[in-house]
């Protein structure tokens, strides 16, 4: 069987949020982008042209991701689809208190908590997902816009790194990652 040819996922973390009250917001509707994260995902938007062309352009179905597809869509001429695995983490009830309610740390191996979805669920749903996207789209690029918990476990992971490096991982709004998925998974960062 010939091994199938190595995809580019272009990882692109949405902007920023609208969030006046400092809330966790998880999978609750109704939080959009902030000005500011507008710009952030025009600003990645220009990151990722000269990488055209793409095959494809996912993106989660909260609005934040939604919106930031949007805004990329329209620049790189691209239209969106929803993908459901690659949303964002599954926090139950903590979705609406303060972030200072979340048990510390809150992204574990097998979960911190029973309402709090663990790394090992959202590396398992993310990579399944990426493995599936190199096979429907061999040896091209393609984007997608997920949020920041399922990105970094799933970078760690193809960087060879663990859990005790997350809380070092930066990976700001509207940052964009590179990953190679080969043979060596290769991660690089764009913005």
């Amino acid at each position: 069987m010939t091994p199938l040819s190595a995809t580019t996922l272009y990882l692109v973390r949405h902007g920023e949020v609208h969030n006046p009250a400092g809330i966790i917001y998880g999978r609750l509707p109704g939080f959009g982008l902030s000005e500011r994260g507008r710009r952030q995902i025009a600003r990645a938007a220009e990151a990722l042209v000269p990488h055209r062309p793409f095959a494809a352009l996912y993106a989660s179905p909260l609005q934040r991701a939604q919106e930031s597809a949007a805004i990329l869509s329209a620049r790189l001429d691209l239209a969106v689809a929803t993908e459901e695995r690659i949303v964002e983490t599954n926090i139950g009830s903590f979705q609406g208190r303060r972030f200072e309610d979340l048990p510390r740390p809150y992204i574990t191996e097998e979960g911190a908590h029973p309402e709090l979805e663990s790394a090992a669920s959202m590396r398992s749903r993310l990579l399944d997902w990426a493995a599936a996207m190199r096979a429907r789209h061999p040896g091209e690029p393609i984007i997608a816009v997920s949020h920041r918990d399922p990105i970094i476990v799933a970078l760690l992971h193809w960087m060879g790194a663990g859990l005790e490096d997350l809380p070092d991982f930066a990976l700001n709004t509207g940052a964009v990652y590179a990953v190679e998925l080969g043979e060596s998974n290769r991660v690089s960062a764009l913005i």
